[in-house]
């Protein structure tokens, strides 16, 4: 039975070795864009491919028309899955660590995304799978790559413009992930405007 949400360490433990099951570390800190490689360099699940945020999960940024993190290209992702040898019947298992970025979570959504939905996070992330001292390695590491085969499910994506439609529906809800201090404005040391959107809720 396919992992499709959640998944523990004890859950994924037995698995580090098997071809069919890809571990993807996450790891990224939004005010050090590098931090999050070193330590996957020094220490990180065995068997773990490394995803970077900014270079990976994300596509170029374009002043004034995009965010901070766009969504790459589909077919440049593509091939990075591929290089990560992801494809059909593959397990994937996103971490990381207390960084603010929540990238774990974007590389599972954008597999759903992409119609993948055999992917889950490790529940507790890095820190949970360190405290229990659980095996690690260490160096880069690389998977036999395969082939993707992408399914786009477009509507799980919403531009600028369906958010600001829907915002002013009472039957939706616009759920802000951020810390607490960002949504409130009170600790923006990242984006150029501080706070949130009309009507996002914290979560």
């Amino acid at each position: 039975m396919p992992y499709t949400t959640l998944i523990t360490p004890e859950e994924l433990a037995p698995h580090l070795e098997d071809p069919a099951w890809a571990v993807v570390d996450c790891r990224f800190w939004l005010a050090g864009p590098e931090r999050g490689r070193r330590e996957y360099l020094a220490a990180h699940i065995p068997g773990a491919v490394y995803a970077h945020l900014n270079e990976d999960l994300s596509g170029p940024v374009v002043a004034g028309v995009t965010g901070r993190h766009p969504l790459p290209d589909v077919d440049e992702l593509v091939g990075r899955l591929s290089e990560w040898g992801i494809g059909p019947g593959v397990q994937v298992v996103a971490y990381d660590d207390a960084g603010g970025a929540l990238a774990a979570a974007r590389l599972w959504w954008m597999l759903k995304w992409l119609g993948h939905d055999q992917a889950a996070v490790l529940d507790g992330g890095w820190s949970l799978w360190q405290r229990q001292g659980r095996p690690v390695s260490s160096g880069l590491e690389t998977r036999q790559s395969c082939q993707f085969v992408p399914h786009l499910r477009e509507e799980l994506v919403a531009e600028n413009f369906d958010v600001e439609q829907l915002r002013q529906s009472p039957a939706c809800r616009l759920l802000d992930s951020r810390s607490a201090d960002r949504y409130r404005g009170e600790n923006e040391t990242i984006d150029p405007v501080a706070g949130h959107i009309p009507g996002a809720v914290p979560a």
